[in-house]
């Protein structure tokens, strides 16, 4: 697989190509492998030449693939195509694939014909631990590229144009997800400039934060004692100062990381995680605690649910007798406690086999099982359905809710339950839960229960769908392409005197018709509802549908396939690694949303522990169209 990374110079060299597709050069010119800082993308050089238009420009740059970036170990990078060229230019690159550490090059070569701005966009993936990391850029444009925030600039012959390298040279800081193109120095360090600019009589610089703060030579070594975040600033004048031109740059100091202090400790059994680290263990088991905190004078350990529950100690072994998920905590400090810093990390303590707790039923009737996700019985109204206790030797006690039912609860191991009433939705839920004798361990099974009304004047509305959708029992569900033009019937009972539909996101959007076919045109997550009436309208109906479209020109150009999510299954946090995402949906199989938030973003980390052990769909909506991905929570 394949990965990307960049730098201003990086997407500035690849952005001049063909907007079609990538050109793999004839005869390459070598890369720079010797006298440049490693993982510096682009990694030779690291400024290029003024443009002007009628100048014949010819460059060679060498890019290096990075180690890592946004917290992941990097595999590999996949440069798919790139736009935005000033005319009269030329590109083609030796690799359109490398991997960690290897090195590609980028030949350009050509004559700008016009002066301006052009805005630089391309296409781009970085591939690292197994999964898509990022497509180039936050921003996403499906059909013109990746914006890069990068603008090229071609002069007209004869203007002044400030320009000037510096040593070390701009980058991005992928692993904090600083995406600023900027100097990175740490404290005491040192940045030479040097002056390139053209048509220009003498210059001025100025030096933020810098020693010195001043300058007109065009070679200069500035010092940066403290840490923070600067701009260094060279003028370009012409001789009598009547004309200029500015450049400029961002500094950012860092404390010295070998001055800093960092509160961090290992595990055994290791931990494991990408941006939450966790430990999973079994009660009654050990976990043994080492501190590697940089620049500490001492620590302070606190282990809720463990024994010992508190320690000052470097290494100290810990014991979890009680079932649940805990939150380890590491505080360092310097000598006179004005400054800490701290670390964490989860425990989830499951229940031992011996110990384990597993909640089963049976029921009479029958339930019919949907493929392990969940299961459904379906009566008639004043029905009764008699469960019988099944739970595993370990159970010490139970209880029952019955929604809609009668009794509503029990702790009996046989219940016999009446349904007079039908459900406002589509189900109700029976639920067992089974708890040890302390209620320290439990575990929880249910089923769902369908009640179709025996009202001989009973309004009752359901349509069929041309292509069919997938019936669920507690959720209906259709996926379908951009484009696609569906055919709605309703079947409602004889009771039913007129309809009414709605259709969000469909062409038309609603409709009295018994038969109508509806077009999607825009991808998106929509709902279909219709409502039955009654002849005076005292009685009615809802039936609703879940519509999913997607564009498969966007997935399949976008690779939206790659989708990450993961753990599965997971008892604690849920990666979900996607470019441009823009929605997260997790819907339990009651159809029940759990949790929605809007991101902008291509790597979300959501807990999970507030969820119950369960199979879960996680809706993600990206710029490119909705994938739906299964998750389980153990």
């Amino acid at each position: 697989m394949k990965k990307f990374l960049l730098s201003a110079i990086a997407i500035f060299a690849m952005s001049l190509c063909s907007f079609a597709q990538i050109s793999v050069c004839d005869n390459p010119c070598p890369p720079a492998t010797e006298g440049f800082s490693t993982g510096v993308v682009p990694y030779s050089p690291t400024t290029f030449p003024t443009m002007y238009v009628g100048q014949y420009v010819e460059q060679c740059i060498t890019i290096q693939c990075p180690e890592s970036a946004l917290g992941a170990t990097v595999d590999s990078i996949w440069f798919k195509n790139f736009i935005g060229v000033p005319n009269g230019l030329d590109f083609c690159i030796s690799d359109t694939m490398i991997d960690a550490l290897q090195y590609c090059t980028v030949n350009f070569s050509g004559t700008p014909t016009v002066a301006g701005d052009f805005a630089l966009k391309m296409r781009a993936h970085i591939y690292g631990s197994g999964f898509l990391l990022s497509a180039a850029n936050l921003a996403v444009d499906t059909e013109n590229g990746y914006s890069t925030g990068i603008t090229l600039t071609v002069h007209e012959a004869g203007t002044i144009v400030a320009n000037f390298s510096t040593n070390p040279a701009t980058s991005t800081d992928m692993t904090s997800l600083d995406f600023t193109q900027a100097v990175r120095i740490n404290e005491g360090g040192t940045v030479e400039y040097t002056n390139q600019s053209s048509g220009a009589h003498h210059i001025a610089w100025t030096f933020e934060g810098g020693a010195p703060a001043t300058s007109t030579e065009n070679n200069v070594t500035v010092t940066y004692a403290t840490a923070g975040t600067y701009t260094s600033t060279l003028i370009a004048y012409n001789e009598d100062e009547t004309v200029s031109d500015t450049a400029s740059v961002t500094v950012k100091v860092s404390v010295d990381p070998s001055t800093v202090l960092t509160a961090s400790f290992t595990t055994d059994p290791a931990a494991t995680g990408f941006l939450t680290q966790s430990v999973t263990i079994e009660q009654g088991q050990t976990v043994a605690y080492t501190n590697t905190s940089s620049n500490a004078h001492h620590i302070a350990w606190s282990f809720p649910g463990g024994d010992p529950a508190t320690s000052t100690n470097d290494e100290v072994t810990v014991t979890y007798n009680t079932v649940g998920s805990f939150t380890t905590q590491l505080i360092a400090y310097n000598e006179g406690e004005t400054d800490s810093d701290t670390a964490t990390l989860t425990i989830t303590v499951n229940a031992s086999a011996e110990n384990a707790v597993t909640a089963d039923f049976t029921t009479n009737p029958e339930a019919t099982d949907l493929g392990g996700y969940a299961s459904y019985i379906s009566i008639n109204q004043y029905e009764t359905i008699t469960f019988t206790n099944a739970s595993s030797e370990n159970t010490h006690h139970i209880a029952w809710t019955f929604e809609g039912g009668s009794p509503a609860t029990s702790t009996e191991n046989t219940v016999e339950v009446t349904y007079n009433e039908t459900p406002s939705g589509l189900y109700f839920t029976a639920t067992l839960t089974a708890y040890n004798e302390d209620e320290t361990i439990s575990n929880s099974k249910s089923v769902y229960i369908r009640v179709a009304s025996v009202d001989p004047d009973a309004v009752e509305a359901s349509f069929t769908t041309d292509p069919a959708y997938t019936d669920l029992y507690f959720m209906q569900m259709l996926t379908i392409e951009t484009g696609t033009t569906v055919t709605y019937t309703s079947t409602c009972n004889n009771n039913t005197d007129h309809i009414a539909w709605t259709f969000e996101g469909g062409n038309p959007g609603t409709s009295t018709e018994n038969n109508v076919a509806v077009t999607y045109a825009t991808a998106g997550s929509y709902t279909t509802t219709l409502v039955a009436y009654n002849s005076d309208e005292t009685r009615t109906d809802t039936v609703t549908l879940s519509v999913t479209v997607t564009d498969p020109v966007a997935v399949e150009e976008n690779a939206i396939s790659e989708i990450s999510v993961y753990p599965n299954p997971t008892s604690s946090i849920i990666n979900i690694a996607a470019e441009g995402m823009q929605n997260i949906t997790i819907i339990d199989m009651t159809g029940r949303v759990v949790m929605s938030k809007d991101v902008n973003s291509n790597f979300e980390t959501i807990s999970a522990e507030g969820f119950a052990k369960a199979n879960y769909m996680v809706r993600i909506t990206t710029a490119d169209g909705v994938v739906v991905k299964n998750i389980i929570v153990e």
